[in-house]
């Protein structure tokens, strides 16, 4: 067996990828203006990363499957809101662009937080930063300091870009291709039905 890049994510409903598309073309244009050189997330690529898990041999597949399965199992079906623009590690030294989450947010820090034990336990090189729910839109190409950002994050951040109700867990596969990275899904694991919005 070889090896494969692998992460642990929640997929988007299809009314928020059209929402999360237009917003990046709006920002795209923006940010040509306010000289920012940027590799942008294609729509068909969107997605909330839950766990990066780097280079898998493919026989550790069966063990990181068992343990999420049950583990997915035990959490309810919840709604999640996108809301506001941000950038890592900050808007006045932005190298990631981001929309945020807003409603179901906790819920979903709770169920990585779970994961990421799991995974842990696996023997997968611990997270070196708290995980901070998000969908990444562009990340800044390297060569000239990027500008300040944070007016336009100001500008955007009360946009709400939709709801998605998150339903599953989906294990992919990162292939790197010249035109950049395609996603397929080699597992999933459902949330139970029936699930609970939080306030």
């Amino acid at each position: 067996m070889g090896a494969m890049r692998a992460f642990v994510a929640v997929p988007l409903g299809e009314e928020v990828v059209r929402a999360v598309a237009r917003l990046s073309g709006e920002l795209r244009r923006k940010l040509a203006d306010l000289g920012l050189a940027a590799k942008w997330v294609p729509p068909v690529n969107l997605h909330v990363t839950v766990r990066f898990l780097g280079l898998v041999d493919e026989a550790q597949l069966p063990a990181v499957t068992e343990v999420l399965g049950p583990l997915v199992a035990r959490h309810a079906s919840f709604l999640a809101t996108l809301r506001g623009l941000g950038c890592f590690p900050d808007a006045r030294r932005p190298s990631v662009l981001w929309v945020g989450l807003d409603q179901g947010a906790a819920l979903l820090e709770r169920l990585a937080a779970e994961v990421n034990q799991a995974l842990d336990g696996l023997g997968f090189p611990e997270q070196d930063r708290p995980f901070h729910p998000h969908v990444t839109l562009a990340r800044a190409r390297r060569g000239a300091p990027p500008p300040d950002l944070s007016a336009l994050v100001a500008e955007h951040a009360t946009d709400e870009l939709g709801s998605t109700v998150v339903r599953e867990l989906v294990l992919f596969r990162s292939t790197l291709r010249p035109k950049g990275p395609s996603y397929d899904a080699v597992w999933r694991g459902a949330l139970h039905p029936g699930g609970r919005r939080e306030g």
